[in-house]
């Protein structure tokens, strides 16, 4: 099983108690080309996540790389923070037909789709070129929340 979320709150309470416990995630990886160069950082996160999950902070590029180096039997979720990172590990090579978005906070120039999601103009731009390489892009907050086709809300069909 493999999850790829975006969420600009990145490891939080959510996250480790309502999916990585539930569905028993065995490896949390945050990818960020920003906060993996942030030891400190990274070692705050570590914190948030319980000892029997692995916990890895990769930069964009070391994560697909990972990913590629004979994970797939394992139980891994990705946070990443934007869209844009999303859109990086996609096209650095990241295989998956869906990606969570569990949380985009308010900031200027965005517009709410759903309570819990706030884009702005290139979120949208990498949303929909994501979307374009055919994977699907849920809004979810929790694995057993009613998705949300984020397309579908930005395109009004």
């Amino acid at each position: 099983m493999f999850i790829l979320r975006i969420d600009d709150r990145l490891i939080h309470g959510q996250v480790v108690a309502g999916w990585a416990r539930p569905l028993g995630i065995e490896e949390l990886i945050i990818a960020s080309d920003t906060i993996s160069k942030d030891a400190w950082a990274c070692n705050a996160y570590r914190l948030a996540v319980p000892e029997n999950i692995s916990f890895h902070c990769y930069d964009i590029e070391g994560c697909v790389q990972h990913l590629r180096d004979g994970v797939e039997k394992k139980r891994i979720m990705v946070v990443v923070e934007k869209t844009i990172d999303a859109f990086s590990l996609v096209k650095n090579g990241l295989k998956l037909n869906e990606i969570y978005i569990g949380g985009l906070g308010y900031r200027e120039g965005a517009r709410s789709i759903v309570p819990y999601i706030y884009v702005t103009p290139e979120d949208i731009e990498f949303l929909v070129k994501i979307h374009e390489m055919g994977i699907k892009i849920i809004g979810k907050q929790l694995p057993n929340s009613q998705p949300v086709d984020v397309i579908k809300k930005l395109t009004g069909v």
